[in-house]
């Protein structure tokens, strides 16, 4: 089934009015019929399975048949990834979207190898936002995740100032039963919070891990060091591993 975001706008009662470059892609593209089924999500997180039933010579519309179920998590993860080389990057923030994030956060760190041109920055940060909206419709989530500019340690420090719970995984850190007890903790966020949807950060090292300064630091701001395991991680496993185990600990109690 295809699968399109729309603004909330264009949703008017039953009826999803598909226009700009979504029509195009559905009607020359897709090649899309009278009553053929496309799922449609309106960014806010409310998905919609929807049927063609009127095909116009600038507009679309679909009947909504039913509204689907929840895809997103019950909490926000927002994924600082220390900047590796560059492909990994993609295919971390694919599988990141993959996996529940709500947003992808690059990060400079000491051990940082890649350091991004100032001038190449935001076409860069443009090609991985689209990787991730290509990722939210291939894995059927209701948003898609944002990219955010590049932040120095420093900057993705000070950025968690509201966040309900942080954790950084780190090769000392060999008690499991404190990992344990984290991610209880963060099984329990939201039933506990009733304001607003708890933000949940991981903090990622690149290739050389962080360093001794950067975790004094992390402890500093409450951030909770948890293990990945006995093994060292490449940082693209690492993500994807805590990512998946945030995921499993979330959709668990939800």
């Amino acid at each position: 089934m295809h699968h399109f975001f729309v603004d909330p706008s264009e949703i008017v009662d039953r009826t999803v009015h598909l226009t700009g470059e979504n029509y195009k892609h559905l009607k020359i593209v897709l090649r899309a019929r009278i009553g053929e089924k496309i799922l449609i999500s309106d960014g806010t997180g409310t998905d919609y399975e929807c049927e063609v039933s009127e095909i116009n010579e600038d507009e679309m519309l679909l009947h909504i048949n039913f509204r689907e179920e929840i895809h997103e998590l019950p909490a926000d993860i927002y994924l600082f990834q220390g900047l590796p080389k560059i492909d990994k990057m993609e295919l971390i923030i694919q599988k990141a979207v993959e996996l529940g994030a709500h947003a992808i956060v690059p990060m400079e760190t000491r051990n940082t190898v890649i350091r991004l041109d100032p001038q190449k920055a935001d076409k860069k940060q443009k090609r991985w936002q689209a990787i991730a909206e290509s990722a939210a419709k291939q894995s059927k989530r209701s948003m898609i995740p944002e990219v955010l500019p590049v932040m120095s340690w420093k900057q993705s420090l000070a950025y968690l100032s509201d966040f309900s719970f942080c954790v950084i995984p780190y090769e000392n850190a060999k008690d499991i039963h404190k990992t344990l007890e984290a991610l209880h903790t963060i099984a329990q966020l939201p039933e506990t919070d009733d304001s607003a949807r708890p933000k949940i950060a991981v903090m990622i090292g690149p290739e050389g891990g962080f360093s001794d300064e950067e975790i004094k630091e992390a402890l500093a701001h409450n951030i909770q060091p948890i293990t990945l395991g006995k093994r060292i991680l490449r940082t693209e496993t690492a993500a994807i591993c805590a990512m998946s185990i945030l995921m499993i600990t979330l959709e668990s109690e939800a």
